[in-house]
C-alpha cells in the first residue's frame, strides 16, 4: 500500500488552498489540508457501516475480499454495493460533479482507505469511465491505521460523526442502522452506548438501546430459519426480507413480557413472522405483525391459548429450517413449499393465527375504550425527560402545558367514571 502523508510531504499531492474543519478524537487539530489524490491510490472502506450488511452477504457467498485501490475488482465489487445503496442519489452527486466540481471534500487515510465521500468517490470513478479523462479525489489525509484497535475507535467515531451527527447528514438504511449499532457495541466493543451517541449526534442513548433489542430478535431469528453458523455474519438476511418494520412493530410488546412466557412467545411469533414471509409476497407484514401485537400479545386472555394452539406447529416448522437453512430470501419460499408435511403445518399455524386475530378483533370492539387508554399509556411510558431537552424555551413550556391539559382531562375522566 502506498504512503498518501508521505506523498503529500515530497510535494507529490497537488493542494486546493483549501482547509477541512474536522474534529478528530484525541487530535488537537481542527483544520486539514485537502489534497486532490488521483483515484488510483484509492480504495473503498469494507468496515462502511452503510454497506456492511450488503458485504456480509457476499462474504457469505464469494468469500471475503482483500482491499485493493485502484480499477481493482475489491474497487469495482464495492463500487457496486454504492451505487446499489441508492443509486438515484449517486446518479444526482455524478450530475453535480459534471456541472459543479466536488464541493465537499472527503476523508481519506494515508494508505488511501476512503472514510468519507463514498459516493463522491463512485461518481468520480464513473466520470472518470465515462471521458477517460484522470480524475482527482479532493479530501483530507488522515494518518490513522484501521487495524490499530485505538485508532480503529478514533475512525468509527469520525465515520459517525460526518455520516449522521451533522445537520446534513442521511440516515442509514434501518437495517443497516440496526446491525451498525448492534456490531459496533455488542460484537467488536468499539464503543459503549454513551459513546455511540455522541459519535452519532443522537439526542439520548433510548434510541440505540432499542436497535440492540430489535438486532437481538433479528439475530433469534435468523436462527430460527438459517441455523449454523454465526447469525451476525448472516444480518443481510434482514435486509433481503426487508425485517425492519415488522420487527419494530413486535418489539415493544415482547420485550414486556414476563420472563416465564417470553421466550417461548417470542419463538413462536418470529416462527410465525417466517411462515408469513414465506406465504403473502408483497402484503403489508408490518399491518400482519401489528394484528399479531394487538388482537393476540395484548389479550391476555386468547394470548394463553396462543401457544397451545400453534406450539407443535412451531416445532415442525423450526426442525424444517434445521434440515433446510435458508441462504437467501428465496430459500425461505422454496424450504415451506418443498416438503408437504411442512406446507400443512404452515397452513394449519396460519389459521390458528388469524382464528385468534378474529377473536382478538371482535373483543376489541368491545373494550376498544380500554385499549385506547393502553395506547396512550404504552406512549406516554416511552418518553423519557430527556426527549424534551433539544426543545426551545416555548416549546418546552408548551409541552409542559400539554401535560398539564393530560392530567386535567384524566382528572375530569376519572370523575365521570366514578360517578
Amino acid at each position: 500500500m502506498i504512503n498518501l502523508l508521505e506523498k503529500a510531504a515530497a510535494n507529490q499531492l497537488e493542494q486546493t488552498g483549501q482547509v477541512k474543519k474536522l474534529a478528530v478524537p484525541g487530535w488537537d487539530s481542527k483544520s486539514w489540508i485537502v489534497y486532490k489524490i488521483p483515484l488510483e491510490y484509492l480504495y473503498y472502506n469494507d468496515k462502511n457501516g452503510r454497506i456492511n450488511t450488503v458485504y456480509k452477504q457476499y462474504q457469505a457467498e464469494n468469500g471475503r475480499l482483500k482491499p485493493q485501490p485502484g480499477n481493482s475488482n475489491y474497487n469495482e465489487i464495492f463500487e457496486k454495493f454504492i451505487y446499489n445503496s441508492n443509486s438515484r442519489a449517486l446518479e444526482n452527486t455524478l450530475q453535480s460533479i459534471k456541472e459543479k466540481t466536488q464541493q465537499e471534500p472527503g476523508v481519506v487515510l494515508s494508505d488511501g482507505r476512503v472514510i468519507d465521500g463514498n459516493r463522491r468517490f463512485t461518481a468520480l470513478r464513473m466520470y472518470q469511465n465515462q471521458d477517460h479523462i484522470p480524475k482527482t479525489f479532493e479530501a483530507v489525509i488522515l494518518s490513522l491505521n484501521v487495524n490499530s484497535e485505538n485508532d480503529e475507535k478514533k475512525i468509527k467515531e469520525l465515520e459517525l460523526d460526518l455520516q449522521l451527527g451533522r445537520e446534513e447528514r442521511i440516515n442509514y438504511d434501518p437495517i443497516d442502522r440496526i446491525f451498525d449499532v448492534y456490531n459496533t457495541i455488542e460484537v467488536e466493543k468499539l464503543m459503549t452506548v454513551e459513546e455511540y451517541k455522541k459519535a452519532s449526534g443522537a439526542g439520548n442513548t433510548k434510541g440505540i438501546n432499542r436497535d440492540i433489542r430489535l438486532a437481538k430478535l433479528i439475530l433469534q431469528f435468523i436462527e430460527i430459519v438459517s441455523p449454523g453458523g454465526n447469525p451476525v455474519d448472516k444480518f443481510y438476511l434482514a435486509r433481503e426480507l426487508k425485517l425492519d418494520g415488522p420487527i419494530e412493530e413486535i418489539e415493544g410488546t415482547i420485550n414486556k413480557l414476563k420472563d416465564k412466557e417470553k421466550t417461548s412467545i417470542t419463538e413462536a411469533i418470529l416462527t410465525y413472522l417466517a411462515v408469513v414471509k414465506s406465504t403473502e409476497g408483497n402484503t403489508d407484514v408490518t399491518r400482519i405483525m401489528r394484528d399479531v401485537k394487538t388482537k393476540i400479545l395484548k389479550n391476555d386472555e386468547i394470548k394463553k391459548y396462543f401457544l397451545r394452539a400453534v406450539d407443535d406447529k412451531v416445532d415442525d416448522i423450526i426442525d424444517a429450517f434445521s434440515e433446510i437453512p435458508i441462504k437467501n430470501s428465496n430459500d425461505l419460499k422454496q424450504v415451506t413449499k418443498s416438503l408437504p408435511e411442512l406446507n400443512k403445518s404452515v397452513n394449519d399455524f396460519q389459521s390458528s393465527v388469524n382464528r385468534l386475530i378474529y377473536k382478538g378483533r371482535k373483543d376489541s370492539e368491545r373494550k376498544e375504550a380500554l385499549l385506547e387508554l393502553q395506547n396512550i399509556l404504552e406512549k406516554i411510558e416511552e418518553l423519557d425527560a430527556s426527549d424534551f431537552k433539544e426543545l426551545t424555551t416555548d416549546e418546552f413550556l408548551d409541552a409542559k402545558d400539554v401535560l398539564m391539559q393530560i392530567t386535567d382531562t384524566l382528572f375530569k375522566l376519572k370523575q365521570e367514571m366514578n360517578k
